[in-house]
């Protein structure tokens, strides 16, 4: 995300602001980036922008939230600090009424953007609504904020879609197609920040696979990269699992919270951040084979990893046996929800990191080797699921 050179760079602050304004805080990086904020930065006060559900206030998801995460003492401590707006960013305006808009204009001077629709099996138009329209309304917001210091966006390191090979974090549509809904409106919601910046101070941000804690294995979603593992287990233990059609030499790039939280912090302690973008990944010489992944989980759950087949061969010798064998059954389910995990294990890029490495040299953070911390992933979801 270079700036043209015939432009005037475009200047920002660094750290986090006096007034934050966060999207997505009920999210597992969110939730983490809004601890961080109140634990970290006593100064600073956070507006945290949520919708109801049919069971909770905005405002009662996030108490639950910080009382799990903080516990009832410090959640008292910063409830003076937090304002919870109820809003929904898919709607223009927000979803917040004139006044409370109005009164935010005059006070936010940070934005971090992080709010999005993980699903990869949504339709393109529900995807669209909630990142590529999402997105935009929050840059139309954030136009007529009158002391914006930064736009932090938090992306995905997937909008390389279908690519192959060496992945640069200035690189963004290189005609690439995509797996699904989530990689292409991620892809388009970058877009739209990118345009943005060119006038504003933003910075976008592109983790990997974000997984728990390097250190304990903790994590307050089971989302994602979980999703594959537990449909793994069971699968087999119904014994639907024969092959697994993948690429055992894929490289798969997990990266644990605590490290995207504390790149990204260090980040944004940075003007030179400002204008740029970075790959919160494990990148190269730090990720694991899907095959070494396979057999730590084998060695830990004691099932016998499975042979591998290519990913064209699965599509045309044996999903038509499965689909006609399963019917409408919940193997069948299952098996439609594996698959759309199914191209993450026959890809073949790294992703590029010299702009967050340049950026994070002397600061002591450090990509942890998922070889030292994967066994803790598993034990802490085995323990909190219950799973045999």
């Amino acid at each position: 995300m270079n700036a043209d050179s015939s432009q005037t760079p475009v200047t920002g602050s660094a750290g986090v602001g006096e007034h934050v304004l966060l999207t997505g805080a009920t999210g597992f990086l969110g939730a983490e980036i809004m601890k961080r904020i109140l634990r970290g930065h006593p100064e600073s006060r956070l507006t945290v922008l949520v919708r109801s559900t049919p069971r909770e206030t905005a405002s009662e998801r996030i108490e639950r939230l910080l009382a799990k995460s903080c516990g009832l003492q410090e959640v008292a401590r910063h409830r003076d600090r937090v304002e919870v707006v109820e809003g929904d960013i898919s709607n223009r305006g927000l979803g917040m009424d004139s006044e409370r808009a109005a009164t935010l204009q005059t006070r936010v001077d940070h934005v971090i953007h992080c709010a999005a629709s993980i699903r990869f099996d949504s339709p393109l138009e529900v995807a669209r609504r909630d990142n590529t329209e999402g997105t935009r309304n929050m840059l139309t917001f954030a136009e007529r904020l009158t002391r914006l210091g930064r736009f932090d966006y938090i992306g995905t390191a997937y909008v390389a879609g279908n690519r192959r090979g060496l992945l640069k974090e200035d690189e963004l549509d290189m005609g690439q197609t995509f797996t699904n809904s989530y990689e292409q409106t991620k892809m388009e919601s970058e877009t739209l920040v990118r345009a943005f910046a060119k006038t504003h101070p933003a910075t976008i941000f592109r983790p990997s696979v974000v997984v728990g804690d390097s250190k304990t294995g903790e994590t307050s979603s089971f989302q994602g990269f979980y999703q594959a593992l537990l449909l793994y287990r069971q699968l087999y233990s119904k014994g639907v699992i024969v092959l697994v059609p993948a690429d055992p030499d894929t490289p798969v790039d997990l990266v644990p919270i605590d490290y995207v939280v504390d790149a990204l912090f260090a980040l944004m302690d940075s003007k030179k951040s400002i204008g740029r973008c970075f790959h919160l990944t494990s990148g190269p010489g730090h990720t694991c084979t899907f095959d070494e992944l396979m057999r730590i989980t084998a060695d830990f759950t004691k099932i016998k990893p499975p042979p591998y087949v290519t990913k064209e061969t699965y599509q045309r010798y044996l999903r038509p046996v499965l689909m006609l064998v399963f019917g409408r059954t919940k193997k069948r389910g299952m098996i439609l929800k594996a698959e759309t995990y199914m191209n993450y294990a026959s890809s073949n890029f790294v992703f590029d990191k010299t702009n967050t490495n340049e950026l994070l040299a002397g600061t002591g953070i450090t990509t942890p080797d998922p070889r030292k911390y994967f066994v803790k992933l598993l034990e802490y979801q085995a323990k909190a699921l219950r799973l045999g």
